[in-house]
């Protein structure tokens, strides 16, 4: 059983360099208590405000120093996949650790998905309309909104073509067995439903800032989900667990 999440949790402007450094004291076994207390140095420069200083810590430490029950594995796998990653795949791990913690990143990465398939361009307005409807006509819903945006333009994973307007970024490539396998994985953590489909994770329009191999999802070889049904055309997978 997935532990409840909460509504939004990602409702901070997060800078990628911030995210980083949150995965590099991980990867370096510091404790959560020791990673807030160097994630305030490191962000005392960048954030004057206390209170904004701290619920951006909560942001990082929630991605990558705290686990959910059925979590550790797969954030164990993003911690050995960062420390041997290289720039381009550190941002890879950072949207797919983003999406496994927080469904509201994933709700608002799949409705922009779904209309860059639409369009080349997307208007602020346009998507704060589209988001509201699938959410709800929130203050803090439209905040978040607008720091989602702010964060993937950081992240080079989105590109203003006007003040109010924004465009998809060129692709990331991504291939490999293992870090395709965990990508994907991300979505179930997420997920409302308890079992997807294959072409439902590959086909899922929150993969937009990538190019993936589809080939190299190998869901039978995860230690983190497993096929629950397969036949021709329709393979089923879950969480193990």
């Amino acid at each position: 059983m997935k532990s409840k999440k909460p509504l939004v949790g990602f409702d901070r402007y997060v800078e990628k360099s911030w995210m980083d450094q949150a995965a590099k004291l991980i990867v370096a076994e510091y404790g959560v208590s020791e990673v807030n207390g160097k994630l305030e140095e490191h962000l005392l420069s960048s954030i004057a405000g206390e209170t904004s200083r701290r619920k951006t810590k909560n942001v990082l430490t929630a991605t990558w120093a705290k686990s959910q029950p059925g979590e550790t594995a797969f954030k164990q796998q993003a911690v050995e996949f960062f420390a041997n990653s290289v720039k381009q795949e550190r941002l890879v791990i950072h949207y797919g650790m983003c999406v496994a913690t927080y469904p509201f990143f994933m709700a608002l990465s799949k409705i922009l998905g779904r209309l860059f398939k639409l369009q080349d361009e997307v208007t602020n307005v346009e998507f704060y309309r589209r988001v509201i409807e699938a959410v709800g006509d929130r203050e803090s819903i439209k905040r978040a909104t607008a720091r989602y945006l702010q964060s993937l333009i950081e992240w080079g994973i989105l590109e203003q073509s006007d003040k109010a307007v924004v465009k998809p970024a060129a692709k990331i490539q991504v291939s490999g067995s293992g870090v395709v396998t965990w990508l994907y994985t991300s979505i179930l953590f997420s997920s409302d439903r308890d079992v997807l489909s294959v072409d439902d994770i590959t086909s899922a329009p929150c993969w937009f800032p990538f190019e993936i191999s589809h080939e190299y999802f190998n869901a039978s070889e995860s230690e983190i989900i497993e096929v629950v049904h397969q036949s021709v055309g329709n393979t089923l997978v879950a969480l193990r667990g």
